[in-house]
């Protein structure tokens, strides 16, 4: 049954805390790949008719046609497994064989890690709560695919929330974190339900804080300074290589220097370094249990005089990870390899 199939894969990438799971068919078989720690491990191989039974299965829940397997589609749906709710969004993607490679994300709904302790280095943790705390404005976060953005958006909500009662909405494309004290929105484009229909209710709404969960386009964007300006925090991520190129992405949206010098508080680009294991002398498998924790995020972020500087193109921002890397490897955090 491919229910069962898919628990069974489910549950193993679960227990070994993956991102992604990856079906890709071959014209012998089907292969089941996770994603761990960055890197792709293959644990089983599917028949041909399992894999694509198991195929319609997921496009069956995530509410996509099962019969088009000519055009990109994508979905999601939840899945209770051990008294624990996932959210998987499901990109399909068909090859020159007639076939579909499943991409499934897992988002995990379970209590975010204390912001303080995301990072192995508190005081680039406490400057970002400093500079959220007890203002309004906007304040965006970057980073790789897979860096922890929405991690660091919950628990820098979470921590600004701790000594004082906060309404907090989140607005995401899905909910990522399920947080039973956030009144959390999820975008349904099927339904009409886009960023910037959403926003314009929320903002009606009376929020503390505004969590976004990603800015994409310009209306949004200009939805998000919209919210800065009007005395609410803004929380969101924007794609973008560095610190540098988040102001350039944000002027290419059509935001104006102006508004992002009245709005801005701060960004922050942040990147998930591997944790050096001692016992296993860098070699760590995928079921390594010496470490409670494999990974940690090191923070570069810029604001007030240096953050205007940049706005204005007066200054660039150089970067602090590959520093922070150098001296984690001084403290024997980090292997002694070069950082990416």
């Amino acid at each position: 049954m491919p229910q069962q199939l898919f628990s069974r894969i489910l549950t193993k990438a679960t227990n070994l805390n993956a991102s992604d799971i990856h079906i890709h068919p071959t014209t012998k078989y089907w292969i089941v790949r996770l994603r761990i720690l960055n890197k792709l491990h293959t644990i089983m191989q599917l028949p041909l008719l399992e894999g694509a039974k198991l195929q319609s299965y997921l496009k069956f829940q995530a509410s996509m046609d099962i019969c088009e397997k000519r055009k990109p589609q994508s979905g999601q749906f939840e899945k209770q497994l051990n008294e624990k709710t996932f959210a998987l969004r499901i990109s399909a993607l068909p090859d020159k064989l007639g076939s579909e490679s499943l991409v499934i994300r897992l988002f995990h709904y379970q209590a975010t890690i204390p912001f303080l302790n995301s990072t192995i280095f508190k005081a680039s943790a406490k400057k970002i709560i400093a500079c959220c705390h007890n203002r309004y404005g906007l304040f965006l976060f970057s980073g790789t695919t897979g860096s922890g953005k929405s991690n660091s958006m919950y628990s820098l909500a979470n921590e600004l929330c701790r000594n004082r009662a906060k309404h907090v909405i989140t607005v995401e494309d899905p909910v990522e974190h399920y947080s039973p004290s956030f009144l959390q929105v999820e975008i349904n484009e099927k339904a009409g339900l886009n960023y910037e229909k959403v926003l314009r209710a929320v903002l009606r709404h009376d929020p503390d804080i505004l969590i976004i969960g990603e800015i994409r386009d310009s209306e949004t964007a200009k939805m998000a300074i919209r919210a800065a300006l009007t005395g609410h925090l803004v929380l969101s991520t924007i794609h973008a290589s560095n610190l540098n190129t988040m102001i350039t992405r944000l002027t290419d949206l059509g935001v104006t220097r102006d508004d992002l010098n009245d709005a801005l508080l701060g960004i922050s680009y942040q990147q998930l370094t591997d944790l050096y294991c001692p016992l296993c002398h860098r070699n760590c498998s995928i079921y390594c249990t010496h470490h409670p924790l494999k990974q940690t995020v090191l923070y570069e972020t810029a604001n007030d005089e240096l953050l205007t500087d940049c706005i204005n193109g007066q200054a660039s921002i150089h970067s602090s990870i590959k520093k922070q890397y150098r001296k984690g490897v001084a403290y024997g955090f980090f292997a002694e390899k070069r950082l990416e």
